[in-house]
């Protein structure tokens, strides 16, 4: 079993066909197909299948097709850092965050990073925090700062985290809502309004359905959106209530309100790949944010 062989497999498996993996390696497709099959020879078991225009790996194929994976990822991490120099004047670094994430805490931690690392292209992506801990558990992001950390979502095993700083969070209703003239609302009373809501996907849905859980009520859920842009536009015409982040942005035409004899809180914490070693890219990205925060130590897991 070759590195060149499971390349060449893992091409098949990303773009689809022995054709499109011949053209993203610049090789021929037959000379693909020959060394798939090889591959195939030793292991005594077929590693791909077609399925109509697509070929597709079986059981034994994706089990190569993950090692192939962890390898290139390891290649990687060995290539970046024997190529990093004592001065960090070029690189990349890709994070995932959450929107509230984005607007709240990070506006200045990038403006500094750039002005300290200018060299550095930085990729940013939005999305829920299930979607940004399986992006760093595949090797397709290096970092992320989202919300409650700690409930990693199946297969997230990957991963690490430290907690940088707690998030409250308080209700939010239009100006013409029942409740838009409240400071406090018991959970019951909001669970007869209609619920607004991110995925199941988000870290701040759980912790919405675990609040009702525990008080033994069930909600009505009358929207899941994804963008919390939306969700507001839609608290604003008084079409549900909806959990908001209290260092958003003030809205005036949104009103806010705690829940009577509770205080909602989220953890924000960054997540970066299982492993010791953190490019410096990386690692100078969390030193910022750990300074925004007055953070020398946090906890790791």
């Amino acid at each position: 079993m070759e590195l060149q062989q499971l390349a060449m497999l893992l091409a098949v498996v990303d773009s689809g066909g022995y054709t499109q993996a011949g053209k993203a390696l610049n090789i021929s497709h037959s000379a693909i197909h020959r060394q798939v099959r090889l591959l195939e020879e030793e292991i005594q078991e077929e590693a791909l299948v077609r399925i109509g225009r697509r070929v597709e790996p079986t059981e034994a194929g994706r089990i190569l097709v993950n090692l192939a994976r962890r390898i290139q990822n390891e290649i990687s991490g060995a290539q970046r850092q024997i190529g990093e120099a004592t001065q960090l004047l070029s690189g990349h670094l890709s994070i995932g965050t959450g929107s509230s994430i984005l607007v709240s805490f990070l506006p200045p931690i990038l403006q500094r990073y750039r002005q300290e690392f200018p060299g550095v292209e930085v990729y940013l992506m939005t999305g829920t925090a299930d979607d940004v801990i399986e992006g760093i558990a595949s090797g397709k992001l290096d970092l992320g700062i989202v919300f409650n950390p700690a409930d990693v979502p199946p297969g997230g095993h990957g991963t690490r985290y430290e907690i940088l700083y707690k998030e409250e969070f308080l209700w939010a209703v239009g100006k013409g809502h029942p409740l838009a003239r409240r400071k406090r609302a018991t959970l019951r009373e909001i669970a007869q309004h209609p619920l607004i809501i991110l995925p199941r996907t988000s870290h701040i849905r759980r912790t919405c359905e675990r609040l009702f859980e525990n008080a033994g009520l069930k909600p009505r859920v009358a929207m899941e959106l994804e963008n919390e842009e939306a969700i507001e536009r839609l608290i604003e015409i008084d079409i549900g209530i909806a959990l908001r982040s209290r260092h958003r942005a003030h809205n005036p035409k949104i009103h806010t309100f705690a829940t009577r004899g509770l205080r909602i809180y989220c953890e924000v914490g960054m997540v970066f790949p299982r492993g010791s070693y953190i490019p410096r890219a990386t690692s100078e990205f969390a030193r910022l944010c750990r300074l925004a925060k007055g953070v020398s130590w946090v906890s790791a897991q």
